[in-house]
């Protein structure tokens, strides 16, 4: 009986040990990944990836630094800017929020640009504070004046995404389902069949990675750091304005603390509100505007973009996004 037991958990904790190992291999493997495919012309979907991405491609040349999400990352055109003597680097990431952005923060100050657009969702400055999907120990410090809970619950996240898989799930599940939706017949098969390079010269600028998302919809990437939307998806009807009444004042405490780092070492920052499809949201501009302190806000949250110019109710399409940078460039200069 003795030797059974032993036996037992002898099992048990090879089989631990096998699990764990198994772990360190596949974090190895996927940082192996990651690595080579963040060079000078390609990187991943995360911002980690991107911070590679910038630090390799001349970061101490730029006017503008563009930081912000998806919305950033499939609006900003930088060739756009680049025909009004722009050199800009856009630093969108799909699914980031502003709570991931202090470690982009951290990369830009290395190499400071002549300035920094943060982009917005007006929303988002009375919505609830979120712990960054992926914070680091530049944002666990953020937290610690701001939420204590919060600060800790970051740390415990942060230890936890030492495992790679965490970091890069969604990375994964999209490559797994871009390679299922290669079988989609809404996807025409001229779309599907058309190289990467083919799309060049359609949009604009070199491109290193087609994805098909949703089975209509076409995301690129570019060399030079942007996204591209490519294809339709319907849009909602116009909704009831949403009124936005009580700034999270934890919210901005964060955001007003990128300000100030980022002013600390002399870069002008400007708060880009960003437009917003058939515009549902009233507000006091007045009282954002004097929420923050040291920064420049250009609100173009009720800017009205045609709706042929999105690609689906966050997004604008090849065609809107050279619109958007092109208005940008324009009131910047």
């Amino acid at each position: 009986m003795n030797f059974y037991t032993l036996t037992f958990k002898k099992k048990i904790l090879l089989t631990l040990l096998a699990i764990f190992i198994s772990f360190v291999v596949l974090d190895i493997i996927l940082a192996s990944l990651v690595k080579m495919k963040s060079t000078k012309e390609s990187f991943i979907d995360d911002k980690f990836s991107k911070i590679s991405h910038y630090l390799k491609n001349n970061p101490d040349t730029k006017d503008i630094v563009f930081v912000g999400s998806s919305r950033t990352f499939f609006h900003i055109a930088t060739n756009t800017f680049k025909e009004a003597d722009l050199e800009v680097y856009n630093f969108g990431i799909s699914g980031a929020q502003f709570e991931d952005y202090p470690t982009i923060i951290d990369a830009i100050i290395k190499h400071p640009p002549k300035k920094v657009i943060i982009s917005l969702n007006v929303n988002r400055l009375y919505d609830t504070l979120n712990i960054s999907g992926l914070p680091t120990l530049e944002e666990a410090s953020y937290y610690y004046d701001i939420d204590k809970g919060m600060f800790v619950s970051s740390l415990l996240q942060w230890g936890i995404n030492l495992h790679q898989f965490l970091v890069h799930s969604q990375t994964i599940y999209y490559k797994i389902q871009e390679f299922y939706t290669r079988f989609s017949p809404k996807i025409t098969s001229k779309e599907k069949n058309q190289s990467v390079t083919s799309y060049d010269t359609r949009v604009g600028c070199h491109v290193f990675d087609k994805q098909n998302i949703g089975g209509k919809h076409l995301t690129l990437k570019c060399t030079n750091g942007d996204g591209i939307r490519i294809g339709n998806q319907a849009l909602p009807p116009k909704q009831e304005p949403i009124d936005l009444k009580h700034l999270n004042p934890k919210s901005i405490a964060y955001i007003q603390k990128m300000i100030d780092t980022l002013n600390h070492h002399d870069i002008p920052v400007t708060i880009l509100l960003q437009p917003i499809l058939h515009t549902p949201y009233h507000y006091d501009k007045n009282t954002v505007q004097s929420a923050f302190h040291d920064v420049k806000i250009i609100d173009l949250s009720q800017h009205h973009i045609d709706d042929k110019l999105w690609a689906d109710e966050g997004h604008l399409n090849n065609k809107g996004r050279i619109y958007y940078s092109q208005y940008l460039s324009d009131i910047i200069q």
